[in-house]
């Protein structure tokens, strides 16, 4: 395993609905991973390589609790041990493949990519509100061609929205007025972000149904290595103070992040926007998410061209601003954490 990724870590390696019956091949931190269902329902998760000749598993098939390999037919358990090789008793030494664990929860199916022995599930990441029966939810899954650690800066210095998403969320205030605070949590990130008594942008106006100014927060929280929840509120101007995040009108929505690197130009982005069904009927939450899912577009196309750009001069110089205190947090951690890991691999060596 690389030592440019976090290990020891739940990552997203699929939304539960991407895994039916058909196995699932998925690159995680530069390892083939296939995905598959056991007989009951429950994940699997192997290497995605056969140990005879090297195919992808994936491009075998499910046989109750095991896959086969497409290529010699060679069948190998949950567990990773091949059970059975067609046309002899005996299994060979060693036919094993790599197991991952796997957890699936929150609609998500979650990988972890260490060391086995120190995967905890109260660990995983709270997404809860996928699966609440009064939300509405929507969601998306990308291989954007960029390094992961641009999508952590985007998520947490969202001044960006007054630029890149000016025609639905954005609006000039949020970098212009914003009253932006960063707060180091023992794994993470956390940047609260308050614009007060300001005019509301389209989509919350159109959806949260206002008349005049509006009190605004964007409440972003970095797990590391790899997620993100970010509480979108709104309520009447002078009622949504910062002390209590409630306020008269409120209309908000949780958005949801699994930032899954493939490999360092490659990163499965998992998105996920849930919110009260309210009083909405089909078409408005339908229009709703339709805004929603062109902001993810537009940050998506910004990842592009700056990869594109970083691959084209990796020295280039760079400049930090104001609003780039969680960022560089965010950054500082992921180091802390990487020397931390290689210092310990070095120990046990």
């Amino acid at each position: 395993m690389s030592s440019r990724y976090i290990t020891d870590a739940w990552y997203v390696a699929a939304w539960s609905d991407e895994l039916a019956e058909e196995p699932l091949a998925r690159v995680l931190l530069e390892q083939p991973v296939v995905l598959f269902r056991r007989a009951d329902g429950t994940p699997a998760a192997l290497e995605d390589r056969c140990i005879h000749r090297r195919l992808p598993l994936s491009l075998g098939r499910v046989r109750g609790d095991r896959i086969e390999c497409g290529y010699h037919g060679l069948q190998f358990e949950a567990s990773g041990q091949c059970a059975r090789v067609p046309g002899q008793s005996a299994i060979p030494p060693g036919a094993q493949v790599r197991s991952y664990p796997v957890i699936e929860r929150h609609c998500c199916i979650w990988v972890w990519t260490g060391d086995p022995a120190n995967a905890d599930p109260s660990t995983i990441r709270d997404f809860h509100w996928l699966e609440e029966p009064d939300c509405a939810v929507t969601k998306l899954h990308f291989r954007v061609p960029c390094h992961y650690q641009l999508i952590v800066d985007n998520l947490l210095d969202l001044s960006h929205l007054a630029y890149v998403h000016a025609s639905t969320v954005g609006s000039p205030e949020l970098a212009d007025s914003a009253k932006v605070s960063t707060d180091r949590l023992p794994d993470g990130v956390r940047v609260s972000r308050w614009t007060l008594d300001v005019p509301p942008a389209r989509t919350y106006r159109q959806f949260g149904k206002y008349d005049g100014n509006i009190d605004r927060w964007q409440i972003s929280e970095f797990r590391a290595p790899c997620t993100f929840v970010i509480d979108n509120g709104s309520a009447k101007a002078g009622t949504g103070a910062p002390a209590g995040r409630r306020g008269e009108q409120r209309w908000g929505f949780i958005v949801y992040h699994g930032i899954t690197p493939e490999d360092e130009r490659t990163t499965n982005y998992f998105w996920a926007l849930a919110h009260s069904i309210g009083a909405d009927g089909p078409e408005s939450i339908a229009e709703f998410h339709r805004q929603s899912q062109q902001v993810i577009g537009e940050d998506i196309a910004v990842f592009e061209a700056q990869q594109r750009m970083i691959e084209l001069d990796p020295a280039a110089p760079t400049i930090d601003i104001g609003y780039d205190a969680g960022p560089l947090q965010a950054r500082r951690l992921i180091d802390r954490l990487l020397a931390q890991q290689i210092a310990l691999r070095r120990a046990s060596a």
